[in-house]
């Protein structure tokens, strides 16, 4: 789809707070404003003009245990799942451009098109060696997204001021 926008996000300290216990993420606590700002990304989406998905580094994690931790934490429904990149599963991490490149072919739109929102500013310098749009934050990567890619999303989803 040539109108198309991917964005991807990581997950800890961008989306949640990943609590680990004995070494592995046992839960994940989505920051106060992050249901909102996928809700209204997902508007655009409902449009086919806006894709998202996860990119993120997950240590040894299992695909289903990511997937689980996700569902528990209300963020699966919020994202595209064939776009959920996780470095456990794909054998490469944030560090490689590669692993940005395998994220754009998956959204099947340009890296121009795609954004990689996290709060890292290396990882960040690596997706935009990839090609990849950066933000730093899931509130900018709104604003990003319309004044940007001129694509218009709904006001706050759910009333209330993130």
């Amino acid at each position: 789809m040539e109108n198309a926008v991917a964005v991807f996000f990581d997950i800890g300290d961008t989306l949640a707070n990943a609590v680990v216990q004995s070494g592995h993420v046992a839960r994940l606590e989505p920051y106060p404003f992050v249901p909102d700002v996928l809700t209204r990304l997902r508007a655009g989406a409902s449009t086919g003009t806006v894709k998202l998905g996860l990119i993120s580094n997950t240590g040894h994690e299992s695909a289903e245990h990511l997937v689980a931790l996700l569902a528990d934490a209300g963020l699966s429904e919020l994202v595209d799942a064939h776009l959920c990149l996780f470095s456990s599963v794909e054998g490469m991490d944030k560090s490689q451009p590669a692993f940005f490149g395998l994220a754009v072919n998956r959204a099947d739109a340009p890296a121009a098109r795609c954004v990689f929102v996290g709060e890292d500013a290396d990882e960040r310098d690596v997706a935009a060696s990839a090609g990849l749009r950066v933000s730093p934050h899931p509130l900018h990567a709104l604003h990003l997204v319309e004044s940007e890619f001129l694509i218009p999303l709904s006001r706050r989803a759910s009333g209330r001021t993130p």
